[in-house]
């Protein structure tokens, strides 16, 4: 039986299919980055992140993977544009 929201240990402890689950179930989409071979996204979970690899020209999710940290998102900030002219003081 899936659980609701687990810990961070209880997702990577998880097999594939069960990371999978939560993934598309549970966790909110926050962003995408393209490296040379992966499309890589950003999930928000439970006070944690997953990554999400996928290898674009084997067509497959190759890794699902879940940190505490808030160093990952360090990796997408290049692809934030913020507009600021419309922002009143």
């Amino acid at each position: 039986m899936i659980q609701d929201n687990p810990s961070l240990d209880n997702f990577n402890q998880m097999n594939f299919d069960e990371k999978a689950w939560h993934v598309w179930h549970r966790a909110t989409f926050l962003i995408v980055r393209q490296s040379k071979n992966y499309r890589v996204n950003l999930y928000h979970l439970n006070g944690y992140y997953i990554q999400l690899f996928y290898h674009v020209t084997r067509n497959k999710i190759e890794r699902i993977a879940a940190t505490p940290s808030h160093k990952v998102v360090n990796n997408y900030l290049p692809m934030i544009e913020l507009d600021l002219d419309g922002i009143v003081n």
